[in-house]
């Protein structure tokens, strides 16, 4: 019995120990089904690695063809996706008797159209968001970001505006020359008596400021033209005066945010010597920093980054006769006669550090130029020929109706095409 005890005790840790430690085969067979596994799991990631790379690689080409197609590709045709009919809409805006002036600007996502009995803000879809009464004989329009002044040339009436309507009025004794407005709202106006010129500021309201500059003519020269900077701190003015009995012309940079020792707070005078003799007609600030000079022997540009002490970086000479000119923060264009083949025109566009992005001659009888939404826009009144920033002319068409300005639509391919009484969104075909 003892004997029989001791052997199933003995076969019992013989079963257990069977149990606890598995056998050789039972090793291999995990080794097995472990390598199965990680077999398949490589099968499967070399497999997603692979239809990854495919897609990238489709992504790639589907990406070249669309740019490919963006860059090169010329448009024939265009279809209307939406067209608004502005008399009606302007008699629902109890907005009547516009007269024949009428005129466009790029404005917040949309436009403000402008008469000489009022303005409206139309949104990208061409509805009227806000409207403006006045009477001007001579209105002239400054943007800045999201702010717009409207002066009466000659006149003594500022409205003050932005996209969400009218903010401001602001009332001036002596007769309106020029008025710039600044992304924040502010005012400066060129105002001028027998004996001088002078420019005052107001604020987005059309209350006055207690900022003023005074410039003899006899002494200082004459005005030209003006620009705000987009925080209002910094302006930039054109003077012509006489010496010896000769034109010349001056650049005036001022900050009135800093060089408060200074009761005229000018940083910066370049003269003659400076701007190589050229008489400057249009002066402009592209941003806070980058600053544009446009004169007749071509565009001068100066930095502001430092606010206390701008200067001169690039001088693009330009020795045939300028016709017009464009900018954006990013842009600035010149049309110029062309001396050389056939065409009568030459178009330059160049970045805001003054190199040359695209340039080619062309020969359609323009009235309005300008840059938008990256393309270079030229239109009369009756159609228009569109360039892209590469130089490639992507459509060249006509309109059956008056035409006061194109620009670019909400979507790529797509234009806003504006006039007295229409104003109509296309896609280019």
């Amino acid at each position: 019995m003892g004997s029989t005890n001791s052997m199933s005790r003995e076969n019992k840790k013989k079963q257990l120990k069977r149990q606890i430690v598995p056998s050789n085969n039972q090793y291999q067979e995990e080794e097995d089904s472990r390598d199965i596994v990680h077999k398949a799991h490589k099968r499967v990631v070399r497999k997603r690695l692979t239809i990854f790379l495919v897609l990238v690689i489709l992504a790639a080409v589907v990406a070249l063809v669309l740019l490919r197609y963006d860059r090169y590709h010329q448009f024939t045709d265009y279809q209307v996706i939406w067209e608004k009919n502005l008399i009606s809409e302007a008699q629902e805006a109890a907005v009547q008797g516009e007269g024949s002036f009428c005129g466009y600007r790029d404005f917040g996502d949309g436009v403000l159209k402008y008469t000489k009995d009022g303005a409206s803000y139309l949104d990208a879809q061409g509805k009227v968001v806000w409207v403006q009464s006045y009477e001007m004989k001579t209105p002239m329009v400054s943007i800045n970001g999201e702010y717009a002044a409207i002066g009466d040339q000659q006149g003594n009436s500022i409205y003050i505006c932005n996209k969400g309507g009218p903010v401001g009025k602001a009332t001036t004794l002596l007769p309106i020359l020029r008025v710039t407005v600044s992304a924040k709202g502010m005012v400066a106006a060129l105002q001028e008596d027998s004996k001088a010129s002078y420019i005052y500021f107001y604020k987005k309201d059309g209350s006055a400021l207690d900022i003023n500059v005074k410039s003899l003519l006899s002494g200082d020269g004459y005005p030209v033209d003006l620009s705000l900077s987009p925080n209002g701190t910094q302006l930039i003015t054109s003077y012509m005066y006489l010496d010896q009995g000769i034109i010349k012309c001056k650049i005036v940079f001022y900050n009135f945010g800093l060089g408060k020792n200074d009761p005229r707070r000018v940083v910066g005078i370049f003269f003659p010597q400076d701007l190589n003799d050229a008489m400057a007609g249009r002066v402009r600030f592209l941003d806070e920093s980058h600053a544009a000079i446009f004169t007749d022997k071509g565009i001068q540009l100066f930095s502001t980054r430092v606010e206390t002490s701008p200067e001169s970086v690039n001088q693009i000479p330009i020795t045939e006769e300028i016709r017009s000119i464009a900018y954006t923060e990013d842009h600035i264009g010149l049309v110029t006669d062309n001396v050389e083949g056939q065409d009568p025109y030459s178009l330059k566009i160049y970045d805001k550090e003054g190199a040359l992005v695209f340039e080619r001659t062309f020969n359609y009888q323009y009235t309005g130029f300008d840059i938008d939404g990256g393309l270079v826009l030229l239109y009369n009144d009756s159609s228009c020929k569109v360039f892209n920033m590469t130089g490639t002319e992507k459509y060249n068409g006509t309109f059956d109706f008056t035409v006061n300005k194109v620009s670019a639509g909400r979507f790529p391919g797509t234009l806003l095409v504006m006039g007295p009484q229409m104003m109509m969104e296309i896609k280019l075909q």
